[in-house]
């Protein structure tokens, strides 16, 4: 099984749901990670922003996924169970409709931070 390493906006309450998702420990090795709390992303790459959306970090060959292709790897490995699931896994493994979606939910992190006092 891959080992991967899941960096989240521990702030941000989907954030936090999707992390949650028993079903992402079944299909691989994964640690979660609170991006707020453990800045290990940043050293793996300088270049990254936890605003541009939660980051993968595959241990096997350091492949660095964010956002978009991150939710749609995993999509892709894992077998998700129920109707919401399966509704994001057509979502996120559509290419033109998947950063639509995406930056749709980045809007509502924001908001959600927003009134959390976290922006």
């Amino acid at each position: 099984m891959k080992k991967a390493y899941l960096f989240y906006d521990g702030e941000c309450p989907f954030c936090n749901q999707y992390a949650k998702f028993r079903e992402l420990r079944e299909c691989i090795d994964i640690e979660l990670v609170d991006a707020r709390e453990n800045l290990l992303w940043k050293e793996v790459n300088p270049n990254l922003n936890l605003d541009d959306g939660i980051i993968l970090l595959l241990s096997e060959d350091f492949t660095i996924l964010q956002g978009v292709e991150a939710i749609a790897y995993l999509d892709n490995i894992c077998i998700f169970k129920g109707l919401i699931f399966k509704i994001q896994k057509f979502i996120f493994s559509n290419n033109n409709l998947a950063p639509f979606v995406y930056s749709a939910l980045k809007i509502f992190r924001k908001i959600a931070l927003y009134f959390k006092n976290k922006a």
